[in-house]
């Protein structure tokens, strides 16, 4: 069964995870830790962008289509994906100046992976081509067995 976010009443169990997914001289993805349910999971991704080079018309859009962590309508650029299973993006939040972006962006994956599986991104408005890294699907499922509900 495909669900699209966390449940509300369970204690997920966090994966550390810490690994760049990629870098430019510009952008940084990273995907800093996973939290494990029943049902699936979020994949708690921190993204960062220096201005540099960029004239300010490009800045603005890419930071007016990120404001609060959310990308906008027009900015189909940033792409989250896996090899398997849904990913949905649920929330998240930013700040940013005339000089730099920083936020966070929380994705659900469902159902729980049980077998290693690719997590990629792409975002070629600020450089970067589509790149992967392998997370251990096994890990992730047995942090959900240590998942517990609030009330018994």
């Amino acid at each position: 069964m495909t669900t699209f976010g966390p449940p509300d009443d369970v204690l997920g169990c966090p994966v550390p995870i810490a690994r760049f997914v990629a870098r430019t001289d510009l952008a940084v993805v990273a995907l800093q830790h996973v939290v494990a349910y029943s049902t699936g999971c979020s994949l708690i991704v921190h993204l960062a962008i220096r201005r540099g080079p960029l004239d300010h018309a490009t800045w603005e859009r890419i930071d007016s289509s990120h404001a609060g962590g959310y990308p906008g309508p027009t900015d189909a650029g940033l792409q989250f994906r896996v090899d398997q299973g849904a990913l949905v993006d649920f929330g998240g939040g930013a700040s940013s100046n005339d000089q730099s972006y920083q936020g966070d962006r929380r994705l659900w994956l469902s159902p729980l992976p049980a077998e290693p599986f690719e997590f990629s991104v792409e975002w070629r408005k600020v450089g970067l081509a589509r790149t992967a890294i392998t997370l251990d699907g096994r890990a992730i499922a047995e942090a959900a067995r240590r998942a517990e509900p609030y009330w018994p």
